[in-house]
């Protein structure tokens, strides 16, 4: 894991050649929804993905963690299957339900199932390597939808030459980044982390959270700016020191966000000592994120290490697909 990890800037780098090699079929329809359906590692690239783009997309963009596609989806959606093996089920039946709604679709995928149903329909698709975790292959998923997204022109293409420049910038935060998660692990090994962010980088903290559940076989919990301001925010009553709150920004937060952030501190204080406010380095929203992404990352993987886990061990997640399987 601690070389995927940090191989990072050259797997966004492999994953824009893989781009060089897309021939979608295109479609006669209008894309008037997209749907990006995957779970887990495989799902949340999508949610960045909206995250870094919204501005961009003119049309309802919609993140899909179900065995159903949503009721609209129909022959003017675009639907965009990520599943890793190719073999979650989830994913499988949505691409069915894709198929029998006569979308556009287009698979992610290592191989499995999905890659020979996208072969025996014809439907496009897009081929990452194999023989990873799920969880460390996100710079595949987050290029190829955004270059799914090009290819119909949702998007600039120049989305993808951005990419270039944010492996550089990774390289060179990456020292920096390893030195405080390293430090921040040891205050936190022993804690129960709680994520907050504004609402527009939720994503990444979700990402987080996964990392942390996944990598460092910790529980925690996120919420977001300015949602919690209405009802989390009276749950803060009674002194629990075992919390330790990560505030999560990137400096480009609304005015009045800010405001509740200020005004939230002291409710804060009372019940924990164990604050720790983390901004992300960059020059514009895009290094930010995927600053934070690679952050969160490196954060989970020494997390880990501390606490004496493999990062790589899911067994329990492994156990259930294998006793899901016996069920007809």
């Amino acid at each position: 894991m601690k070389q995927l990890i940090e191989d990072f800037d050259k797997e966004l780098l492999h994953a824009l050649s893989i781009c060089d090699n897309i021939k979608f079929k295109q479609t006669t329809s209008t894309i008037s929804t997209i749907v990006v359906s995957g779970m887990g590692g495989s799902g949340i690239g999508g949610s960045i993905v909206y995250a870094l783009l919204s501005k961009q997309i003119n049309c309802p963009f919609i993140i899909n963690k179900s065995y159903f596609l949503p009721s609209f989806v129909n022959s003017q959606s675009l639907v965009i299957i990520c599943s890793y093996s190719g073999n979650t089920e989830e994913s499988i039946q949505a691409f069915h339900e894709a198929i029998a709604k006569k979308a556009t679709i287009v698979c992610i995928t290592s191989g499995g199932t999905l890659l020979d149903l996208a072969k025996q329909h014809d439907i496009n698709h897009i081929i990452i390597p194999s023989g990873r975790p799920p969880r460390a292959s996100l710079g595949y998923s987050l290029v190829h939808i955004m270059a799914t997204l090009v290819q119909y022109q949702v998007v600039e293409a120049s989305i993808l030459q951005e990419i270039r420049s944010i492996s550089t910038f990774i390289k060179k935060e990456q020292a920096s980044i390893r030195l405080i998660c390293t430090q921040l692990a040891e205050e936190l090994s022993t804690k129960l982390p709680v994520l907050y962010c504004e609402d527009k980088i939720e994503a990444i903290v979700i990402r987080w959270k996964q990392q942390l559940n996944e990598n460092s076989k910790m529980l925690c919990w996120h919420n977001v700016y300015p949602e919690l301001n209405h009802n989390e925010l009276v749950g803060w009553r009674e002194k629990q020191e075992h919390l330790a709150l990560l505030m999560i920004t990137t400096g480009d937060e609304y005015s009045r966000v800010k405001h509740r952030m200020e005004l939230n501190k002291p409710v804060f204080q009372k019940i924990t000592p164990h604050i720790h406010p983390i901004e992300a380095v960059g020059n514009n929203m895009m290094e930010k994120i995927f600053y934070l992404i690679h952050f969160g990352d490196w954060l989970s993987y020494f997390l880990a290490e501390k606490r004496a886990y493999d990062p790589s061990e899911i067994d329990v997640l492994i156990q259930l697909k294998n006793d899901l399987s016996n069920i007809k």
